[in-house]
């Protein structure tokens, strides 16, 4: 008697049911659930793009205030980008107007430029329109007009530039007047033997250096500006 085999069983199956068998083995039938295969795998591995809803089986519309505020930030970075491009030219750029204004005022007469500080009046310590004392006023006519920085004090000044005759005194030297301890007050030499100077008790003003005061107190003058 033949033994029975449990692989009997599939083969006794297939022999009774070769149509089946061609069926599931058929070429046609292979290529079928293969291509089935790829696309049931690709569907489920492939991420979806953003919106997508599986209900409407399409992308989602962008709402017209999601729109709008996406417009107006784009909108917004671009301005700002602009303001700053404005901005750094405007950093490049160079005062063409101060220099103008002070080529002008260097040109001029110092009698000229002084005219808008005549009346100033004194104050001790000061060096501005607002008030100022004698070496704070020669300090700021000599910064401005000169481009010469000098100290704010009449004894340190003395100290400076070189020594002028009072016979060879000219137009913007800086004269000295003090008493028996020293240096106490300086001025400007102007044409037709006149200073100008901070008086305390007129204040910044235009004096004859043949007053008997200022005379008899005169120290001696300083050059600090070369034709």
């Amino acid at each position: 008697m033949r033994r029975f085999y449990p692989i009997d069983l599939p083969l006794n199956v297939l022999k009774r049911n070769k149509s089946i068998f061609c069926l599931l083995f058929s070429p046609s039938f292979l290529k079928k659930g293969l291509i089935c295969s790829i696309l049931f795998l690709s569907a489920c591995t492939m991420p979806l793009r953003t919106g997508y809803d599986r209900k409407i089986g399409d992308y989602k519309t962008l709402s017209q205030s999601k729109a709008s505020t996406e417009t107006e930030s784009s909108t917004k970075v671009t301005e700002e980008k602009k303001k700053e491009e404005i901005t750094d030219k405007n950093k490049e750029r160079k005062p063409i107007s101060n220099k103008k204004t002070t080529q002008v005022a260097n040109n001029s007469s110092l009698e000229d430029f002084i005219k808008p500080w005549i009346g100033t009046r004194y104050k001790y310590g000061g060096s501005s329109r607002s008030g100022t004392d004698c070496s704070g006023y020669v300090m700021q006519i000599y910064k401005t007009k000169f481009n010469i920085s000098l100290p704010h004090n009449a004894a340190n000044m003395f100290k400076m530039g070189s020594a002028v005759k009072a016979g060879d005194l000219k137009e913007g030297d800086l004269v000295f007047f003090g008493n028996v301890w020293g240096i106490n007050h300086v001025g400007i030499y102007l044409n037709k033997n006149r200073f100008t100077h901070a008086s305390s008790s007129k204040g910044v003003t235009i004096t004859p250096m043949e007053m008997d005061y200022w005379k008899s107190r005169y120290k001696g003058a300083r050059r600090f500006v070369n034709d």
